[in-house]
């Protein structure tokens, strides 16, 4: 497998890998963000990258991110462009993961906004740790933007059987994503790739930990994929295909996992 072979000769630092598909507008906000957290971590010695995925849009995405490639390809931006979509953004993330330079990956999408001074904290959590996810709490900010909700704050614990309550917004381990097959390609998953993948680290005895800070704000976008998954047919299908994944005896939540309760901040240890 050539990416498990590219993640296990890749040098430290860190990949910023988000996804695109027709969210022009949101572009200058969410790059952004990730090339002042490039900035970041190189001040604190870590090389870092920021890779754009864009799926096919059919929006001006292309031609905005094009520009800002010119712009900022020394600061780090590059930009791959997918000649067809591939409907899942899991997919999009698994092709993108090869092309990436070093080590640990961000995956977050165009509708989020990265809190660049904490991504540090969030690395060296991973060094640490040897966690193959290490994510925080995020802000929601309501499609009215008036509305603010903290999510995605609370360590892995057996309920996440039943609702998904971890954020998309994680840095990972791309040695050990690719080693497990990276994101799930499966349609009855949609929208919810990061749910099966957080079930799938942990039933395969890999550290999935919670680090206690702010590591983004997801802005709630009408029309999302996560929207249409909520409609309930599409909701009632996952949850079966989750049960029967990881759950089918009944018994996951009784066993003792590596990841279960795990809180760790870099300066204090695990909480």
């Amino acid at each position: 497998m050539p990416e498990l072979r590219n993640a296990r000769t890749a040098p430290a630092g860190v990949t910023i890998l988000m996804t695109n598909w027709n969210h022009e507008y949101l572009l200058p906000r969410s790059v952004g963000s990730a090339l002042r957290t490039v900035r970041d971590l190189r001040k604190h010695g870590v090389p870092a990258e920021v890779l754009v995925v864009d799926d096919a849009s059919r929006d001006g995405s292309l031609t905005l991110l094009r520009q800002y490639e010119a712009l900022y390809f020394e600061d780090g931006l590059r930009v791959l462009a997918l000649p067809k979509n591939g409907g899942y953004v899991g997919i999009a993330r698994n092709l993108g993961m090869p092309h990436a330079h070093y080590r640990h990956t961000v995956f977050f999408d165009s509708d989020d906004e990265l809190i660049p001074e904490n991504m540090i904290y969030f690395y060296r959590s991973m060094v640490q740790t040897g966690a193959a996810l290490v994510y925080g709490s995020m802000i929601g900010v309501g499609d009215d933007a008036d509305s603010y909700t903290l999510i995605s704050n609370e360590s892995y614990q057996p309920r996440i059987l039943q609702q998904n309550y971890i954020g998309a917004l994680v840095l990972t381990d791309r040695m050990q994503l690719t080693d497990l097959g990276g994101y799930s390609e499966n349609p009855d998953m949609f929208a919810r790739e990061d749910w099966e993948l957080h079930l799938h680290l942990a039933a395969n005895g890999r550290r999935v930990v919670f680090v206690p800070l702010v590591m983004g704000i997801y802005y709630d976008v009408p029309n999302s994929m996560t929207k249409d998954a909520d409609k309930s047919a599409i909701h009632q299908k996952q949850h079966a295909f989750i049960r029967r994944s990881f759950n089918q005896l009944g018994i996951r939540q009784r066993q003792l996992l590596n990841t279960r309760h795990l809180r760790y901040h870099p300066d204090i240890g695990y909480l």
